[in-house]
């Protein structure tokens, strides 16, 4: 395994062998079962639902958690956590960066699934602007190519959700090049509002998530450019506040473990775990991903760990395909300039998986196998 860079222990942090004590959080309540009920904030997005995997398979409450799940809108996330309607929930390190300065509270526990290929800059087919790919086979040079379709944005108008990671990736794509937002016009929406106005024929460029890539491409348009021509990848996984890490280790790390278990089960059963997923996601949204789409994109354009070591390979160690710093200093560098937030926030306190990875790998081992 190659070396992993890690920060050194957070004091904060060393409270985890202390879980369950008092002061500093609430603790989790047990109920009558015997079983630690918990809050989890998820999103209507085919990567973010995976949770739902793991209720309708008991593995919650074999894990000793009595799981309620609540679907929200991605930017309402963090509002939700810090009002406590939720005790943790699936999200990303721009989740955590967008609100540690006014919430200091609000760390990154622990993630699995890098968003490797999975944002993805939509277009119309035969409109005003050329995919990568195109350029690529005029010009003979992907760089180039690349430089040529963020440029040809100049002026354009970009449908996203600012003030995420989708909005990020496409900063990140134009600070490459030297451009700004200054330099388009954005339409702030919701991923699903964002969508309906894209295709109804707002903006020349759409970018939200996955099920509204699958409905785009549906609808005839184009992917543009994606994945690290964009900018470094998102990663999903589980924010909460500190206290919950400091108060509840053993039910944070029973979560993470059904986590994995759950990559692991849609690893071996793509087509049941697609079935569950996609179902759901169309009953609750106008996504209209299928199964097929869904095989298509698992461990294909977003990559999940179905156990710890997966998880350090790809995240925590400086050669993974999304080190984690280079995904913050990404939002650092695109909140801080666009102004979403006042300050940088500082990784030693909000990052906490590298503690996390050590204290579950203690409990359950790197290399869990089976479902």
């Amino acid at each position: 395994m190659k070396t992993v860079k890690r920060y050194a222990a957070i004091p904060v942090v060393a409270a985890l062998a202390l879980a369950g004590c008092s002061g500093g959080g609430d603790t989790l309540e047990e109920g009558a079962d015997g079983l630690t009920k918990i809050t989890i904030g998820i999103s209507p997005f085919q990567d973010t639902y995976l949770p739902i995997i793991g209720q309708e398979q008991g593995w919650f409450e074999e894990a000793g958690l009595d799981v309620e799940l609540k679907s929200l809108a991605w930017n309402a996330i963090t509002p939700a956590l810090i009002s406590g309607d939720v005790d943790m929930a699936v999200n990303n390190t721009t989740g955590v960066v967008s609100i540690a300065n006014s919430d200091p509270d609000i760390v990154y526990a622990y993630g699995w699934n890098p968003f490797t290929e999975g944002s993805a800059l939509m277009v119309r087919d035969g409109g005003s602007l050329t995919t990568i790919d195109d350029l690529e086979a005029e010009l003979g040079d992907r760089e180039a190519a690349r430089t040529a379709m963020i440029e040809s944005l100049a002026g354009k108008e970009i449908v996203t959700t600012l003030s995420t990671d989708m909005g990020k990736q496409i900063n990140d794509a134009l600070a490459s090049v030297g451009m700004d937002e200054t330099d388009v016009q954005f339409v702030d929406m919701d991923p699903d509002a964002g969508l309906a106005a894209f295709l109804s024929g707002t903006g020349d460029a759409y970018l939200g998530g996955v099920p509204q890539r699958a409905k785009a491409l549906e609808e005839g348009m184009v992917v543009a450019l994606a994945g690290p021509d964009l900018a470094p990848p998102p990663i999903n996984g589980v924010i909460t506040k500190r206290a919950y890490v400091e108060n509840n280790e053993e039910a944070l790390l029973a979560f993470v473990n059904v986590m994995h278990r759950i990559v692991r089960y849609c690893d071996a059963e793509t087509d049941a775990c697609g079935t569950t997923v996609t179902d759901r996601l169309n009953e609750e949204t106008a996504a209209g991903l299928t199964l097929d789409g869904f095989k298509e994109y698992w461990q294909n354009i977003e990559l999940y760990a179905g156990n710890a070591a997966d998880a350090e390979s790809m995240i925590l160690d400086e050669e993974g395909v999304a080190y984690w710093q280079d995904t913050w200093d990404s939002d650092n560098s695109y909140l801080v300039d666009t102004g979403a937030i006042p300050a940088p926030v500082d990784a030693a306190d909000h990052f906490l998986m590298n503690d996390v990875w050590d204290a579950y790998v203690a409990e359950y081992g790197a290399d869990e196998t089976g479902y």
